[in-house]
Protein backbone atom coordinates (compact mmCIF):
# COMPACT_ATOMS: atom_id res chain seq x y z
CA UNK A 1 0.00 0.00 0.00
CA UNK A 2 1.30 3.43 -0.99
CA UNK A 3 2.23 5.74 1.89
CA UNK A 4 2.26 9.58 1.83
CA UNK A 5 5.98 9.59 2.66
CA UNK A 6 6.65 8.15 -0.81
CA UNK A 7 5.77 11.59 -2.23
CA UNK A 8 8.80 13.25 -0.59
CA UNK A 9 11.16 14.48 -3.28
CA UNK A 10 8.53 14.16 -6.02
CA UNK A 11 7.59 17.25 -8.01
CA UNK A 12 4.04 18.46 -8.51
CA UNK A 13 3.24 17.37 -12.05
CA UNK A 14 -0.19 19.04 -12.32
CA UNK A 15 -3.25 20.01 -10.32
CA UNK A 16 -6.89 20.21 -11.30
CA UNK A 17 -10.38 19.07 -10.49
CA UNK A 18 -13.17 16.81 -11.61
CA UNK A 19 -16.42 18.46 -10.53
CA UNK A 20 -15.74 19.31 -6.84
CA UNK A 21 -12.92 16.78 -6.34
CA UNK A 22 -9.37 18.13 -6.36
CA UNK A 23 -6.66 15.99 -7.91
CA UNK A 24 -2.91 16.47 -7.75
CA UNK A 25 -0.36 14.44 -9.72
CA UNK A 26 3.19 13.98 -8.48
CA UNK A 27 6.44 12.66 -9.91
CA UNK A 28 7.55 11.95 -13.43
CA UNK A 29 4.99 12.08 -16.24
CA UNK A 30 3.63 8.65 -17.21
CA UNK A 31 1.55 7.76 -20.26
CA UNK A 32 -1.46 5.52 -19.54
CA UNK A 33 -4.51 4.44 -21.49
CA UNK A 34 -7.78 5.44 -19.86
CA UNK A 35 -11.27 5.27 -21.33
CA UNK A 36 -9.90 4.38 -24.74
CA UNK A 37 -7.41 7.23 -25.03
CA UNK A 38 -3.84 7.91 -23.98
CA UNK A 39 -3.25 10.42 -21.22
CA UNK A 40 -0.21 11.86 -19.48
CA UNK A 41 -0.51 11.61 -15.69
CA UNK A 42 1.84 11.76 -12.75
CA UNK A 43 3.59 8.76 -11.28
CA UNK A 44 1.43 9.27 -8.17
CA UNK A 45 -2.03 10.83 -7.88
CA UNK A 46 -4.00 12.22 -4.96
CA UNK A 47 -7.80 12.59 -5.13
CA UNK A 48 -9.27 14.83 -2.42
CA UNK A 49 -13.00 14.47 -1.89
CA UNK A 50 -13.10 16.07 1.55
CA UNK A 51 -12.39 19.58 2.86
CA UNK A 52 -8.81 20.73 2.29
CA UNK A 53 -6.77 23.90 2.15
CA UNK A 54 -3.38 25.08 0.96
CA UNK A 55 -1.83 27.62 3.28
CA UNK A 56 1.31 29.70 3.04
CA UNK A 57 4.17 29.78 5.55
CA UNK A 58 2.48 32.64 7.44
CA UNK A 59 -0.69 30.56 7.91
CA UNK A 60 -2.79 32.41 5.33
CA UNK A 61 -5.03 30.33 3.13
CA UNK A 62 -4.01 30.50 -0.55
CA UNK A 63 -6.55 27.98 -1.88
CA UNK A 64 -9.30 25.86 -0.40
CA UNK A 65 -11.91 23.30 -1.38
CA UNK A 66 -14.71 25.88 -1.09
CA UNK A 67 -13.01 28.02 -3.79
CA UNK A 68 -14.56 25.70 -6.38
CA UNK A 69 -17.88 27.42 -5.69
CA UNK A 70 -16.59 31.01 -5.93
CA UNK A 71 -16.42 32.74 -9.30
CA UNK A 72 -13.08 33.36 -10.96
CA UNK A 73 -12.19 37.04 -11.10
CA UNK A 74 -13.49 37.36 -14.66
CA UNK A 75 -16.76 35.41 -14.28
CA UNK A 76 -20.15 35.67 -12.71
CA UNK A 77 -20.91 32.28 -11.25
CA UNK A 78 -24.35 30.81 -10.86
CA UNK A 79 -25.55 27.41 -9.70
CA UNK A 80 -25.55 26.11 -13.26
CA UNK A 81 -21.98 26.92 -14.33
CA UNK A 82 -19.60 26.58 -11.36
CA UNK A 83 -18.40 23.25 -12.80
CA UNK A 84 -17.33 24.64 -16.18
CA UNK A 85 -13.51 24.45 -16.29
CA UNK A 86 -12.02 27.91 -15.81
CA UNK A 87 -15.10 29.47 -14.23
CA UNK A 88 -14.22 29.22 -10.55
CA UNK A 89 -11.57 30.57 -8.20
CA UNK A 90 -9.94 27.14 -7.77
CA UNK A 91 -9.30 26.90 -11.52
CA UNK A 92 -7.74 30.35 -11.55
CA UNK A 93 -5.53 30.08 -8.45
CA UNK A 94 -4.39 26.44 -8.75
CA UNK A 95 -2.56 27.19 -11.99
CA UNK A 96 -0.83 30.19 -10.40
CA UNK A 97 0.27 28.31 -7.27
CA UNK A 98 1.44 25.18 -9.11
CA UNK A 99 2.22 26.07 -12.74
CA UNK A 100 2.78 23.10 -15.05
CA UNK A 101 6.47 22.51 -15.56
CA UNK A 102 7.51 24.12 -12.27
CA UNK A 103 9.96 22.28 -10.06
CA UNK A 104 7.92 22.49 -6.85
CA UNK A 105 8.61 19.35 -4.84
CA UNK A 106 7.18 17.64 -1.76
CA UNK A 107 9.45 18.16 1.27
CA UNK A 108 7.30 16.34 3.86
CA UNK A 109 4.11 14.27 3.93
CA UNK A 110 2.27 12.44 6.67
CA UNK A 111 -0.96 11.43 8.37
CA UNK A 112 -2.49 12.49 11.66
CA UNK A 113 -4.15 10.01 14.02
CA UNK A 114 -7.49 10.70 12.32
CA UNK A 115 -5.95 10.20 8.84
CA UNK A 116 -5.87 13.88 7.94
CA UNK A 117 -3.17 14.36 5.30
CA UNK A 118 -0.51 17.07 5.39
CA UNK A 119 1.88 17.70 2.49
CA UNK A 120 4.55 20.42 2.63
CA UNK A 121 5.98 21.81 -0.61
CA UNK A 122 9.33 23.38 -1.48
CA UNK A 123 7.64 26.70 -2.31
CA UNK A 124 6.56 27.12 1.35
CA UNK A 125 2.95 26.01 0.80
CA UNK A 126 1.30 23.27 2.84
CA UNK A 127 -1.74 21.19 1.90
CA UNK A 128 -3.96 20.03 4.76
CA UNK A 129 -6.92 17.70 4.26
CA UNK A 130 -9.62 17.06 6.86
CA UNK A 131 -11.47 13.76 7.10
CA UNK A 132 -15.06 14.89 7.59
CA UNK A 133 -17.05 11.66 7.69
CA UNK A 134 -17.87 9.07 10.33
CA UNK A 135 -18.89 6.47 7.76
CA UNK A 136 -17.10 4.41 5.12
CA UNK A 137 -17.49 7.31 2.68
CA UNK A 138 -14.19 7.83 0.81
CA UNK A 139 -12.51 11.10 1.82
CA UNK A 140 -9.25 10.88 -0.10
CA UNK A 141 -7.14 8.42 -2.08
CA UNK A 142 -3.42 8.21 -2.92
CA UNK A 143 -2.60 5.90 -5.83
CA UNK A 144 -0.42 5.17 -8.83
CA UNK A 145 -2.46 5.73 -12.02
CA UNK A 146 -2.70 2.69 -14.22
CA UNK A 147 -2.13 0.20 -11.39
CA UNK A 148 -5.00 -1.85 -10.00
CA UNK A 149 -3.65 -2.28 -6.47
CA UNK A 150 -1.86 -0.54 -3.65
CA UNK A 151 -4.21 2.45 -3.28
CA UNK A 152 -4.26 4.20 0.07
CA UNK A 153 -7.96 4.91 0.59
CA UNK A 154 -9.04 6.92 3.62
CA UNK A 155 -12.65 6.92 4.81
CA UNK A 156 -14.36 8.32 7.88
CA UNK A 157 -13.55 5.12 9.75
CA UNK A 158 -9.86 4.99 8.81
CA UNK A 159 -7.77 3.34 6.13
CA UNK A 160 -9.67 0.95 3.91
Amino acid sequence: MIQPEELVGKSVCKIGRAAAMCWIHFGRPVEIESRGRKRIVGEFALDLDCPWRIRNSSGGIELGSADMFVPASRHVLDEDNWDVQGNNLFDEKAKLLFPEGSQITVTAAGLSGSCDLTITFSNGLCLESFVNASSQEECWRLFMPGLEHGDLVVTGVGIE
